[in-house]
């Protein structure tokens, strides 16, 4: 049908994106020992990082997906916007995206990872992925926890397929949710409350 566009989108990470999935490992069916305090658990993060046998990084298809859904609630059609039209036809073909570095090599997590505390060493002196440790304020009880997560420093890029219906959603708007997506949005951890996973689109090329 001619009506059912593919595109291949590439991104570049403009801020530091943070991968803190919630998996079946984050709620076991059965108790098990914990590893320090109460809100301050120095292995969180093994149960909450996306990563494959070789320890290469990938993102799932519903972080993109749920991005470009809200980044068309930025773009107008008269008096609404397109969030529901492109949460009804977008497709993100990808069962797993792999994440690369600014050389365009594969980005895997050392074994152990490097622990740093958020804010402490500059970007071009971090490794490209490593294990963020970082003080978050529970909003329901208002307590403080301390948060360890995967995360991979600005400059981090990747590749996606998408698939629509161009008569739901025209190419132009579609890659207009896609850009602010990326600006005002974000993907992965902390995007909302700290402006993490923010990119820029550097390619959006029709298959």
């Amino acid at each position: 049908m001619a009506n059912i566009l593919q595109a291949e989108v590439t991104v570049l990470g403009t801020r530091t994106l943070a991968i803190h999935h919630f998996g079946i490992d984050a709620l076991p069916l059965e108790a098990k020992e914990k590893d320090g305090v109460a809100g301050n658990s120095p292995n969180e993060w093994k149960k909450t990082v996306l990563m494959d046998e070789e320890r290469q990084l990938f993102l799932l298809p519903t972080y993109f997906f749920g991005a470009i859904k809200n980044g068309g609630k930025t773009v107008k059609r008269g008096k609404s916007n397109f969030l529901a039209d492109i949460a009804s036809t977008l497709q993100v073909m990808d069962e797993q995206i792999y994440i690369q570095n600014s050389a365009s090599q594969p980005i895997k997590l050392p074994d152990p990872p490097q622990i740093v505390e958020a804010g402490t060493v500059k970007n071009e002196k971090l490794p490209d992925s490593y294990v963020e440790v970082i003080g978050v304020r529970n909003p329901s009880t208002k307590a403080r926890n301390i948060r360890y997560r995967v995360v991979v420093k600005p400059g981090w890029c990747c590749s996606f397929t998408i698939l629509w219906d161009s008569v739901v959603v025209d190419r132009k708007s579609l890659e207009t949710a896609i850009v602010n997506a990326g600006t005002l949005v974000g993907i992965g951890d902390g995007r909302g409350s700290i402006g993490y996973g923010r990119f820029n689109v550097t390619s959006f090329a029709i298959l």
